[in-house]
């Protein structure tokens, strides 16, 4: 994910009334970057944006959400996916969580409620990564800076003859 505040979050969801849903509670918990498809096929076409989430079903009428996420996940692996599925099965929720997926939600009347705190989660993850990122590129620097800093000391004393 790399918007933290308000992150892109793509839905595909075949069923209108589930969508509605989802929708009006995400747009509630104050998510409105969000655009709406009803099938994976749709959703490529607008994956040149970007997008920090993908939120889909495991399988719909005409997307296998595990084949979707793999296939996008070969050319934008910063695309976190959430899968939210009537499918029940603990096995498939592990595999899936295996293969990739940052959270697996079952469709139920706590599901809206779960996915919002997933999303939260995924974005203070992200705010975690790019707090040790930062931390590694500075400590990458000061060992740049203090090589430097010897080298010139090392220069100086070897052509100005000057001993340490």
């Amino acid at each position: 994910m790399q918007e933290t505040k308000n992150p892109l979050i793509f839905l595909i969801e075949d069923s209108t009334v589930y969508k509605d849903l989802i929708v009006g509670y995400l747009q509630s918990q104050k998510f409105s970057n969000l655009k709406v498809f009803k099938n994976g096929e749709e959703c490529l076409k607008q994956i040149h944006l970007k997008p920090d989430i993908i939120i889909l079903d495991y399988s719909s009428e005409e997307t296998n959400g595990l084949e979707f996420m793999l296939q996008v996940e070969r050319e934008h692996s910063q695309v976190d996916f959430i899968f939210l599925s009537a499918q029940s099965k603990v096995d498939t929720a592990v595999k899936i969580m295996k293969l990739g997926a940052a959270d697996y939600i079952i469709k139920n009347d706590q599901a809206p409620k779960k996915l919002v705190e997933s999303i939260e989660r995924l974005k203070d993850s992200t705010k975690l990564e790019k707090k040790r990122y930062s931390f590694k590129l500075g400590v990458v620097v000061f060992f740049i800076v203090l090589f430097l800093i010897i080298m010139i000391i090392t220069f100086v004393s070897v052509f100005f003859g000057v001993g340490l």
